[in-house]
């Protein structure tokens, strides 16, 4: 949830990048206007354009959301890099989307120009809103003002980590010792005004104090409740350092649930938005994607139906999200009854480990290799990206006869959705050995994000055409 903080700066950031947008279109408009004469093609009025601010405004901004620019570290990262990606892969799909619906009298040069000229602008803007942000944080006025309960390692960690975003706005306004006895004076150049007991009338008489934090050993945290209480009377927020655990992979997470409070661990990341708009990902990059394969999907099934006996599509269990089974769909490639005769070629498996990849397998049908070297054969798993049960991006699904070998923290794979494609597939295919793809299914689930979604998925088309690592 985002704090009252972070709402006031997010919004401020919306409405700036909403702004810079829409000059850099009639910027972009305007320039290519300049250019009707020397390009020897008119571009039109700005009127016939400006409809595609309905796509441009919402496909930019959840561009600039899937790579964390209205995060809490967007300041940290590099600004080049983040308007770069965000105007490159907008620019790919804002004219793939215009060829799709057949936009014929729309001018591909104003587009490449606003990509180039929003990148600019957001690079600027940006950079100015930062400024403004960290200079905000050092007044009241904008800032969010804290005290900190505690002075020991925890509480210096806190105020470090409370000063690395200053655009969250933060102000520490002093420390509070837990006991009166504490002899410390000052926690990272932060005065220690006072102790825990004090903390009633520290809060009357200090003036504007937003919130508190309570930084205090895991042991002595049923001493704060009463301090707790005073917070609560005085209607100041309250925040207390959970220091029970520090999982090395998982993502912490706090919720109500049942009326009950619950710390929580998640392998993945928990934030719903996130999870959401790869959802949309799937289900938008799908129906696109089948649409635009259906003639070849006919073609390629019609042949596979001439060339070899047996149905044209075919369907085996699979493992997927929390060890889910699903039938997952490919266009058949090896003869009919290839699975019965697994047995009698299990000596020409070349992959260590429970999984089974042969480069010359002798079920494959002459058709079937070259579908299999392209990656035709996966097409028809679009239909079980639709049925929620894989993703365009996760973690390969594996048959249960392989799966059930898995052991251990390998398993951690199946706290994503299967995907069409992944790191593996990307990264060499069947010249991996099985650890290291293991390894790459792992990191995918520990890093993931939308933005690592996305650069996966434009991977994929130059792999897929060079027939990198396929067999």
């Amino acid at each position: 949830m985002l704090g009252k903080r972070r709402v006031g700066w997010v919004l401020r950031l919306l409405v700036a990048d909403g702004v810079t947008l829409l000059i850099a279109f009639v910027v972009a408009h305007q320039l290519r206007i300049l250019l009707n004469q020397p390009l020897g093609r008119v571009a039109g009025s700005l009127q016939h354009y400006l409809w595609l601010l309905e796509l441009i405004v919402p496909v930019w901004v959840a561009l600039l959301m899937a790579f964390g620019a209205y995060g809490v570290r967007w300041t940290v990262h590099s600004r080049a890099w983040l308007v770069l990606r965000v105007c490159t892969v907008g620019f790919v799909l804002l004219t793939a989307g215009l060829f799709v619906g057949k936009e014929s009298g729309i001018n591909r040069s104003v587009i490449a120009l606003f990509a180039a000229i929003s990148g600019v602008g957001l690079w600027v803007e940006r950079g100015l809103v930062g400024a403004w942000l960290r200079r905000a944080g050092e007044g009241a006025r904008w800032a969010r003002v804290a005290l900190v309960v505690g002075t020991d390692e925890r509480a210096r960690r806190l105020i470090a980590a409370l000063r690395q975003y200053p655009e969250a706005g933060w102000v520490i306004r002093g420390c509070l010792s837990l006991d009166p006895s504490d002899p410390t004076t000052t926690v990272q150049d932060v005065p220690v005004i006072g102790s825990r007991p004090e903390l009633d009338t520290i809060l009357e008489s200090e003036g504007v104090v937003d919130e508190v934090f309570f930084a205090v050993p895991p042991e002595r945290v049923d001493e704060i409740s009463e301090a707790l209480e005073v917070c609560e009377s005085l209607g100041i927020d309250t925040r207390v350092l959970v220091d029970l655990y520090r999982p090395a992979h998982a993502h912490p997470f706090v919720e109500e649930l049942f009326s009950l409070p619950f710390y929580g661990f998640s392998p993945t990341l928990t934030r719903q938005s996130v999870l959401a708009a790869k959802r949309l990902l799937d289900i938008v990059g799908s129906v696109v994607t089948l649409v635009l394969a259906l003639p070849l999907l006919c073609v390629i099934g019609l042949v596979v139906k001439l060339t070899s006996a047996g149905p044209v599509i075919f369907s085996q269990e699979r493992i997927g999200f929390h060890g889910r089974r699903f039938r997952m769909y490919k266009i058949r490639t090896m003869v009919k009854d290839a699975e019965q005769i697994r047995d009698r070629v299990a000596h020409l498996n070349a992959m260590r480990g429970p999984v089974f990849k042969a480069a010359d397998d002798p079920r494959l049908t002459a058709v079937g290799r070259l579908l299999r070297k392209l990656s035709l054969d996966e097409l028809p798993q679009l239909f079980n990206v639709l049925r929620g049960e894989m993703s365009l991006v996760g973690p390969r699904p594996l048959p249960i006869y392989e799966a059930r070998q898995i052991k251990g923290a390998q398993r951690r794979r199946l706290a994503m959705r299967p995907g069409i494609t992944g790191l593996w597939q990307v990264n060499g295919r069947n010249m991996v050995d099985f650890d290291e793809w293991m390894r790459m299914d792992l990191l995918y689930v520990d890093r993931w994000s939308l933005a690592l979604d996305l650069k996966i998925l434009l991977r994929t088309i130059p792999v897929v055409l060079s027939a990198e690592g396929a067999s």
